[in-house]
């Protein structure tokens, strides 16, 4: 962290302290003291505008941007990004993403060293008053918000920045200027209006192939590239929206808990509720409350889980080990190095308080011990608590159904404080760590995440699928115990059955001629052990690969499986050591094993670090490392990917 941004935050830890927040703006204002000055003098007789001006002037510290005269001076390399876009007609295809990376390449030197001014130190009287009055007039005009109270027009509809290094432009009366008086109308769902707007935009699409580091300094330079990350289209949508009296905010998740990479999106804030939306005109872009919930899963993305969610903010918040004078700025993870951001994790899902108790030494010196998930290949602290004398800490309104690791964090560097464990979907801690007991590992592959269309594949082979019950094998009075769902998740399913008759035999019963599963498994009321032994007596399908035999989706492991077709609907029949009842069912459809082939890969278990279990190289199918500590976690690395963490039990995997 830059030492000039350091110096900000300790000035604002001191002035919280000391003196009045105005009057410590005031002061690091220096030659620009007299400009704010005016404002405030200009709103001497309005007392909310007052409040409002006071408001910006005192969280303007540590925020900061660059002048106008930056996008000038790289005018010509915008110029060039929309000629190459304008040669292949806008399509991101692969020569488009190949020209424009040789383009950047060969310019990004030019914007390395672009210097930024402080926005206290800038800021002209005359365009904050503008700011400040059409702020108040767009939020009287917006049915929506006009009620909203005073608190969330500050925070939502009144700051001029969203992002920091935006230039400090008039794009706000623009917007207004094109769009005002659109939100006047409660009658017509928000997000119907939200949708009509940003179809006016749509030609503004997210891309990630090419100059994804490519700087964007404002909205109007947004607007004429028309490419972008999640980053960049929320705060052009803040700027709009807000300049329109809506209150809106950045939402984020510095890292997801289950999957790699981390997400940026938009919150609309009305009566005191939030309404999350994907940046972008997605045609499924109001569905993140449900998403992002810590309980579902999506049709087509799968399941997302969260640690943390925070909220960017204009106004700074001096908490934890930031707001502490005794914790050196190099002992603190950058997340938490950001005073402008809040936590709203409990807008989303339901949180726990978790306290543990470390187990690995601590130093004098080290106060703060920090929470952990697995993000890409490494740890990544998402939250912080204060270590108490008897070496317990608190961390506050943590996700549920997730692996965590406490740590500490000195000089950069993440040492292990305690073992990691399994915050379950009850809120409880399940310790993961190295048992004395080895057994095999079989694994086919090194992440959960597949793409939408390999899910609705899934999906395709198993959906309306049905289970049928009878004490006759011929089946000729069955019952239908359940039929799976729509809705299938990649990595493991459990239904449960509520019929209290008893069955000898099982029939799956498909709609279509083809199956795909990795392992099912039935279970008798109160019993945490599938029914055994349970045999496979009949079927009409044959092996689409002959390396795989049917016994495979009963063998006990989540990673090997079998796909059979017929010539029409598709069964399998099962017969059980007796007639009982079936309270469950658990299945795992089928994912074909996928390495990299040819290429060198490691099972590794955690054991206070990262232990290499055995070593191979992939060709085909499923791979069995023998010997491997249980209780813990696990990872399979191999170079160049992104690979997630998984427990092991019973030879079923599960996926974090």
């Amino acid at each position: 962290m830059k030492q000039t941004t350091v110096y900000i935050l300790l000035l604002l830890l001191t002035a919280c302290q000391s003196k009045d927040k105005l009057d410590m703006a005031l002061e690091y204002a220096g030659d620009n003291r007299a400009e704010l000055e005016k404002v405030l003098e200009h709103y001497q007789g309005d007392e909310m505008k007052y409040r409002a001006a006071r408001f910006l002037i005192e969280n303007m510290v540590g925020h900061s941007g660059h002048d106008s005269t930056a996008v000038q001076q790289f005018q010509a390399i915008y110029d060039k990004y929309v000629a190459i876009s304008e040669k292949y007609n806008w399509n991101v295809a692969t020569e488009w993403q190949k020209e424009i990376d040789r383009f950047w390449s060969e310019n990004r030197y030019k914007v390395l060293h672009v210097s930024s001014q402080k926005d206290i130190r800038v800021v002209r009287a005359d365009w904050l008053i503008r700011e400040i009055d059409r702020s108040f007039k767009a939020w009287q005009e917006n049915a929506y918000t006009r009620n909203a109270p005073f608190e969330d027009f500050c925070r939502y509809i009144l700051p001029y920045r969203y992002a920091e290094g935006i230039c400090i432009d008039n794009c706000r009366d623009v917007f207004y200027q094109r769009h005002a008086h659109i939100f006047n109308d409660t009658t017509r769902s928000i997000s119907i209006v939200i949708d009509s707007l940003h179809q006016q935009y749509s030609d503004q699409l997210y891309c990630d192939m090419a100059a994804v580091d490519m700087p964007i300094y404002d909205a109007k330079t947004f607007e004429y590239i028309k490419r972008g990350v999640c980053d960049t289209k929320a705060w052009y949508n803040c700027l709009q929206l807000s300049a329109l009296g809506m209150a809106v905010a950045i939402d984020f998740v510095p890292a997801w808990a289950n999957r790699s990479g981390a997400h940026t999106w938009n919150s609309l804030i009305i009566n005191g509720e939030t309404y999350p939306f994907e940046p972008f005109n997605d045609w499924e872009r109001w569905k993140y409350k449900q998403v992002y919930n810590n309980e579902s899963f999506d049709r087509y993305w799968g399941r997302f889980r969260a640690a943390k969610i925070y909220r960017r903010t204009f106004e700074y918040y001096l908490e934890g080990p930031l707001a502490d004078p005794k914790v050196n700025r190099e002992d603190i993870p950058p997340l938490f190095l950001n005073p402008f951001m809040r936590d709203v994790s409990n807008e989303y899902f339901k949180t726990v308080d978790v306290n543990i108790s470390l187990s690995r030494p601590i130093k004098k010196n080290i106060k703060y011990a920090y929470l952990c998930i697995y993000g890409n290949q490494g740890w990544i602290p998402v939250q912080w608590g204060k270590i108490r004398k008897n070496g317990k800490v608190l961390f506050k309104d943590m996700g549920k159904d997730i692996v965590y690791l406490p740590m500490f964090y000195q000089n950069g560097n993440l040492l292990p404080a305690g073992p990691a464990f399994l915050l379950d979907s009850n809120g409880q801690q399940i310790i993961l760590q190295p048992e004395k007991e080895v057994k095999p590992i079989t694994v086919s592959t090194y992440t959960s995440f597949l793409l939408p269309d390999e899910i609705l594949k899934l999906e395709a082979m198993l959906k309306n699928a049905c289970l049928c019950g009878d004490n006759d094998p011929e089946f000729s009075h069955p019952d239908t115990l359940v039929c799976l769902p729509r809705n299938q998740e990649a990595w493991g399913n459990e239904i449960t059955i509520n019929n209290p008759s008893q069955y000898r035999y099982l029939r799956l019963d498909l709609p279509a001629d083809s199956i795909g599963l990795c392992e099912i498994a039935f279970y008798s009321p109160a019993s945490d052990e599938p029914i055994q032994p349970t045999k496979i007596i009949s079927t009409n399908l044959h092996s689409t690969n002959l390396k795989e035999d049917i016994r495979q989706i009963m063998d006990g492991y989540s990673a090997t499986g079998w796909r059979g077709k017929a010539n029409q609907k598709g069964f399998i029949c099962w017969e059980l050591p007796k007639s009982c009842s079936i309270a469950k069912i658990k299945y795992y459809p089928y994912i074909a094993p996928h390495f990299i082939r040819g290429k060198e890969l490691s099972l590794q278990y955690w054991d206070n670090a990262w232990i290499t279990a055995g070593t191979q190289r992939w060709e085909k199918g499923t791979l069995t490392f023998n010997d491997v500590p249980q209780g813990t976690i696990y990872r399979v690395r191999t170079e160049g990917t992104n690979d997630r963490i998984f427990t092991y039990k019973n030879g079923m995997i599960q996926w974090y």
